[in-house]
């Protein structure tokens, strides 16, 4: 009996398409996702334009009308008041429309921006957390609650590396809490000493420790997409930039804490 012909061809099958998968992948970032995003924001911009301009002349049309023939106005009463509920509603949804558009952009501009920059730690934070909501689970079943503290200083560094090392915490502890009855994520910031402090704490399952500084990374370099615990790749890249990144898990909470130096420098490597 000969050989079984469809186990090769899928097995073809899978290689060719992963293949052009990765080609994909690698354009999608850098090239597709600013084109799509140039592209949206054009009509974005004309139909918020058009709705308030819209509601202007509106305004202006019934008072108008009220002025010039006030008794014509109170049979155009009703209309008047749909018209403009209407229209409110448009503006309000363009409105709230642009403001997910300007999270998507504006993390997607991150992970493509490779220059070397001051970043505002406590804003790209928040933009992440923004970002995060498009996870629904995420936005709808997890507490967050962000501590500012005023004053804070600009730290150094790829905007692209700090925004792929908090988002990979983040969604690290939105995957471990989907089991959690509690599910809470709190972010509070601390500065001292030319160094910025975050932490970041959840209710989600029990940490495991990856505080050993000799752990191996290339388990999880090879293989990314197998999981999220992406914790040792997140402290190898944050000592890049001489970030301290410890993790404790304790008995109602797990912490993350992420000491960032004030600094222009860069690591430099031995």
């Amino acid at each position: 009996m000969g050989e079984p012909i469809v186990s090769t061809e899928k097995t073809n099958l899978e290689i060719t398409h992963k293949a052009l998968e990765r080609e994909f992948e690698s354009t999608f970032i850098n090239e597709l996702m600013p084109g799509i995003l140039h592209n949206f924001a054009n009509p974005l911009n004309g139909i918020m334009g058009r709705s308030k301009l819209l509601q202007r002349r509106m305004d202006v049309y019934f008072q108008n009308i009220q002025s010039n023939h006030p008794e014509l106005m109170a049979h155009l009463e009703d209309e008047k008041n749909k018209l403009i509920n209407d229209v409110s509603s448009i503006c309000k949804e363009s409105d709230r429309f642009y403001y997910l558009f300007q999270d998507l952009s504006t993390k997607f501009y991150a992970i493509a921006d490779r220059r070397f920059d001051q970043i505002n730690v406590e804003t790209l934070l928040k933009n992440e957390i923004r970002f995060l909501d498009f996870y629904l689970d995420f936005k709808h079943e997890i507490k967050k609650i962000i501590k500012p503290v005023s004053g804070l200083p600009y730290i150094y560094g790829i905007p692209s590396d700090y925004s792929y090392c908090f988002s990979a915490l983040i969604r690290n502890a939105m995957v471990r809490m989907k089991k959690s009855n509690r599910k809470e994520l709190s972010i509070e910031f601390e500065h001292s000493n030319n160094m910025i402090t975050v932490l970041l704490q959840d209710t989600g399952e029990k940490l495991v420790s990856c505080n050993n500084e000799d752990i191996m990374l290339s388990d999880q370099i090879s293989a990314p997409e197998a999981s999220v615990d992406n914790l040792a790749v997140v402290k190898a890249l944050f000592k890049e930039y001489h970030v301290n990144c410890t993790f404790e898990a304790m008995e109602e909470m797990n912490r993350i804490t992420v000491e960032i130096p004030v600094t222009k420098e860069k690591k430099t490597h031995d």
